[in-house]
């Protein structure tokens, strides 16, 4: 009768997660329950009975256990891309209000893109940071993320020295400063062809 009853507990919590220790605190009351029934001079059928009424509605016991905190939801990364598309595209466009009207109004608009842009990059920016699981290495270790960086720095090293060079050599100061508004759309191409990488 013993396994008869912890066959009908093993049925009751059948489906059911992480309740293992509820379950073996059911099966050991109920086990006790049924021994001290048998000890009142109960047959085996009616301390099994019993025993088995005393158990009630285990549904109740599992629903009111407390739950792991539930996920927090993963962000919808695709919205930051496209938003960091259009930022991209502002910095690469936003000289031709200036080459248009060439007057303070094409000024104007160039300041105005590249301010939108900059917004659009601070905020796509502004993402909380997913913890890392133990078993995966911190991103900066990665040798995919060493090389990610080393690239970026070079492309920086090198529209610098560009942009001193033909400053230097043109004396045009006050139109090769655009040159650092292809430095987003450079360092967002490396990113792109690495996560493209990373994906294959």
């Amino acid at each position: 009768m013993k396994d008869k009853l912890m066959t009908y507990i093993d049925l009751l919590f059948a489906g059911t997660q992480d309740t293992d220790d509820i379950r073996q605190e059911i099966l050991q009351n109920t086990l006790d329950r049924y021994d001290d029934l048998i000890s009142q001079g109960k047959t085996p059928e009616a301390a099994y009975r019993l025993s088995v009424s005393g158990i009630g509605d285990v549904s109740q016991l599992v629903e009111a256990r407390p739950t792991e905190a539930p996920m927090a939801p993963k962000p919808d990364h695709s919205k930051n891309k496209l938003l960091r598309s259009v930022a991209i595209a502002l910095y690469i466009l936003c000289p031709v209000p200036l080459f248009l009207m060439g007057n303070a109004i094409g000024l104007c608009g160039l300041l105005l893109m590249v301010a939108i842009a900059t917004a659009l990059m601070v905020y796509t920016g502004k993402t909380k940071p997913t913890p890392i699981p133990k078993e995966e290495a911190p991103l900066e270790d990665r040798p995919q993320d060493r090389a990610r960086k080393s690239i970026k720095a070079t492309i920086r090293l090198a529209v610098i020295v560009i942009y001193f060079l033909i400053s230097f050599f043109s004396g045009a100061w006050y139109i090769t400063w655009l040159m650092f508004l292809m430095l987003p759309a450079l360092t967002g191409l490396v990113d792109a062809v690495m996560d493209l990488k990373e994906e294959k």
